[in-house]
């Protein structure tokens, strides 16, 4: 993914107009007029300033990028290694006058060093030109970029990365460093930060930079890294606008059948792979996977496709789709055994699963139960539930008959609840776990199905907290040492707000099982409801002892530092360590902008909570407590415009009648400011 990253010309060739208008010497010859001189260099001949090698140094570098330009790269690399020659003249000039090189020369001799392939010497450059600017004047956007890339070409991925991170601040709005920092961590392996950045870019390029050059590869991007993050509709949304600027990327086309496919979504998954089909005929993947649509979807239209792709010749004599097409010939003999060999070397294919589970013969119980069990466990990791529940039911149908097997039908039910539940349908969920409540022999089993039912009845749809408080009741009843089922208990009496009692069951668990961060991290939640503070601060610390990888605890802790003001550097490094651990998480990079709002460092305040405005709108899930921070900083900064504008965001959103009325007040104030 360095294409872009490595390639230095745009950047350079951007601002070296900038770099020849700055250094007041255009190219060629020094001027002819006299020019006052106290000290001549050595060097030159007298009257001739120490630009004028400036000057030669611009111009060789403009010839080499043209020379490459050209793919010439030879003549390219005598003209960069003129120009060190001349910016190198240059620096002994100024050497015997006792000054340091300026930023320019340092900058220009720096992009020819990389451009030789001279690392070191392009690494020391770049950092004397970074250290040009001094505090409180950032380093120069040319300096960072010319630095980064230098670490790019060492493979210092991961100090790149850092370098650009550590002004990000001062250039919120660049698009070169938000792509880099995409990329890097791509290229890292670090998919949230990823998104980070690249979701960023593309809120920028949205909003400012419609004409990017960035578009296409950004969408892509993200259209990549929400399919590895397993967020297949937000996946699915950005290949398809990179569609709309890309349509012939057979690549993405495909990916794009697979996600509807996983969603469950056949019609559509048919419907871009016929478009693959359409536009390269001879294309076989796509057709294959197609067939494979086609048998698990449906069985009166499977024949016909089948049918084209014989007239296509795309039958081959061995392999899955030979196989499906003589299964739907009705040539069923052998092909349970040939299924079976298939599966042992492709085991995650669905459609020979399915195919196997319907050839195996009704006498060859045994097997024909395994196949209906393997067939319903991968449909399930593949998101398929509907043909997950039909092969549970298909093998409760048949535990039903078979003597011996009635032990597993409470067990399989609870299989068909999931499907259910994963379908959005909690209250077919429900029935399906009762029953197996039911037909369960055994009183562990009955147990764990109550419990399962007790959190079942917590779904938002649902909310029938009374009946799971009392199977909680009943299942402490009879294991008053589960931890599990007070920790239950807790949270359904946290839904109610009844605090106290939440509070009870909460600190029964953590008796039980004291090591267990999450029932710590709960019942800090409820201290603080209670507004006991030295009690949510002492099981918050534990919690992060117990799990240092916790990011919610961490973020917790840190917000409630700031909020008061205090312990400033703990509350710092909390939620810094949070959003290194989920850096795509909105409330983490909400609080760490709050965090660095309350100690006065407004840049990076902003740059944060613009990083978790961006991220809950992506995810359309506006939070007004993000909008109403950015008020305060740009009231701080006053700009009452911006402030405002946030202010008359988070109204609409905010639900607490309090945090309604304090925001009332300051948009108020703000507008009579400004009216005035």
């Amino acid at each position: 993914m360095f294409q872009a990253i490595n390639d230095i010309r745009p950047y350079f060739i951007r601002f070296l107009s900038i770099l020849l208008l700055v250094s007041g010497t255009l190219y060629g010859a020094p001027p002819t007029e006299e020019v006052k001189d106290t000290k001549n260099c050595s060097l030159l001949e007298k009257g001739v300033p120490e630009e004028y090698l400036l000057s030669r140094g611009f111009q060789e570098q403009v010839d080499a990028f043209q020379s490459a330009a050209r793919r010439k790269p030879e003549e390219a690399k005598k003209q960069h290694e003129a120009a060190v020659g001349f910016f190198e003249k240059y620096h002994n000039c100024r050497k015997e006058k006792n000054e340091e090189p300026t930023f320019l020369s340092a900058y220009s001799i720096g992009v020819s060093y990389l451009e030789l392939g001279e690392l070191d010497l392009a690494m020391r450059w770049s950092e004397t030109a970074y250290k040009k600017f001094q505090p409180p004047n950032p380093p120069s956007r040319e300096s960072i970029l010319l630095k980064t890339r230098v670490e790019i070409r060492k493979g210092e991925l991961e100090t790149a990365s850092d370098t650009l991170e550590k002004d990000l601040k001062d250039y919120p709005y660049d698009s070169d460093f938000l792509y880099l920092l995409g990329n890097l961590n791509f290229e890292l392996k670090r998919w949230t930060k990823s998104v980070l950045y690249y979701t960023s870019l593309w809120d920028l390029i949205q909003k400012r930079d419609t004409n990017s050059k960035y578009k296409s590869t950004v969408l892509k991007s993200l259209g990549e890294l929400n399919y590895k993050l397993d967020n297949p509709k937000k996946s699915l949304y950005y290949y398809l606008a990179y569609l709309d600027l890309a349509r012939n990327d057979t690549e993405v086309i495909f990916r794009v059948a697979q996600i509807n496919y996983l969603l469950g979504d056949f019609s559509n998954t048919k419907k871009y792979l016929n478009w693959i089909r359409e536009s390269n005929p001879r294309e076989i993947d796509a057709s294959h996977m197609l067939g494979e649509i086609y048998f698990l979807d449906s069985r009166v239209m499977a024949p016909g496709y089948f049918v084209t792709l014989a007239h296509e010749k795309k039958i081959p004599k061995e392999g899955l789709i030979s196989i499906l097409d003589r299964f739907l010939k009705g040539r069923k003999q052998g092909l349970a055994d040939e299924l079976s060999s298939f599966i042992e070397k492709n085991p995650g294919r669905l459609a020979a699963r399915v195919a196997y589970q319907e050839s195996v013969a009704s006498s060859e119980k045994e097997r024909l139960y395994k196949a209906m069990l393997s067939t319903a466990a991968l449909a399930f990791q593949y998101r398929q539930y509907v043909v997950s529940e039909n092969a549970f039911n298909s093998a409760i149908r048949f535990a039903e008959k078979e003597e011996g097997l009635a032990g597993d039908i409470p067990g399989l039910l609870e299989r068909v609840s999931h499907c259910e539940e994963a379908m959005g349908y909690p209250n077919s969920a429900i029935l399906s776990v009762k029953k197996a409540i039911l037909t369960t022999q055994s009183e562990e089993e009955r147990n764990n199905l109550k419990f399962r039912l007790a959190y079942l009845l917590l779904n938002p749809s649902i909310k029938n907290y009374d009946a799971s408080l009392a199977i909680g009741k009943f299942l402490l009843e009879k294991e008053p040492k589960n931890a599990a089922y007070y920790y239950l208990q807790g949270l359904v009496y946290f839904q109610k707000e009844d605090y106290k009692q939440s509070l009870a069951n909460f600190s029964k668990a953590v008796e039980l099982e004291p090591q267990n961060n999450n029932y710590l991290f709960y019942r800090a939640t409820v201290f603080d409801k209670l507004k006991n503070f030295p009690k949510t601060e002492t099981d918050l610390l534990a919690s992060i002892q117990t799990n240092p990888e916790n990011p919610n605890a961490y973020n917790y802790l840190g917000y409630l530092y700031a909020e008061r003001g205090i312990k400033k550097e703990e509350a710092l490094s909390y939620l810094r360590k949070a959003v290194d651990l989920e850096p795509d998480n909105a409330a983490y990079q909400d609080s760490l902008g709050w965090i660095y709002f309350k100690t006065n460092q407004w840049k990076e305040a902003l740059l944060h909570l613009h990083f978790a405005e961006q991220i809950s709108v992506n995810r359309d899930a506006e939070d007004p407590v993000i909008f109403d921070h950015l008020g305060d900083v740009y009231l701080a900064k006053k700009d009452l415009v911006k402030a405002g504008f946030y202010w008359q965001m988070a109204l609409p959103l905010t639900k607490d009648d309090m945090e309604s009325s304090k925001i009332k007040t300051k948009l108020t104030t703000v507008q009579k400011e400004l009216a005035e």
